[in-house]
This record gives C-alpha cells, structure tokens and sequence, in this order.
C-alpha cells in the first residue's frame, strides 16, 4: 500500500506528499514489531477458546458488574472536579488564592 501511494503521489508530481510517505514503512514495521511483542504472548500461551471461556465466565459474574461501576469512577481528573468557591463574600479584598490555615 505504501509502495502505490507513493507511485500515486509521484506520478501526480506531488513531491511533498511523495517524501512524507517515506518513514511510513519504517513506522509500520515499528508497530507491527511493538503489537508482536505486546500482544502475540498472551494468543501462544492461551487457546482464543480458553479466553473466550474467560470473557463468558466474567459476564455472568455478579461481582463484574460492581467492579464495573467501580471502574468507572476510579479516576477522576483533577481539571474535571468541580471548582470550590471561597464562602467569602468580600471579593474585593480577599485574595485570589486562599492560604492554608497555620497551628502552631
């Protein structure tokens, strides 16, 4: 596929398109290396039957559901949680940033 695009765009004298597509290959072959070394272990080492039975099993487990919602609301993102305002009414001359309260 990348050998026709790169005839396509040459042809079409499209010299930039024809140069772009050159470290397409390279990062091809770099993916497809990084998902054998990622992902081809756990198809050896178990049967797609096996796993297949394993994904069943869990859908009929009660506690998956539970683990679920859990999952759900593991993380939240700090830029996400609601912004806490001061209760301070005087705007004008409190700061903008609230200091933390010192004991000693």
């Amino acid at each position: 596929m990348h050998a026709i695009a790169l005839g396509i765009f040459t042809v079409k004298k499209l010299p930039m398109a024809s140069t772009s597509i050159v470290p397409l290959p390279i990062l091809t072959l770099l993916f497809n290396a990084y998902c054998r070394k990622r992902f081809l272990p756990m198809f050896i080492a178990y049967s797609a039957e096996t796993l297949i039975k394993k994904d069943r099993e869990d859908r009929d487990d009660a506690t998956m559901a539970e683990f679920f919602d859990k999952m759900a609301t593991a993380y939240q993102d700090p830029a996400l949680l609601p912004v806490q305002y001061s209760i301070n009414s005087d705007s004008h001359s409190s700061p903008l940033l609230s200091s933390p309260e010192i004991e000693g």
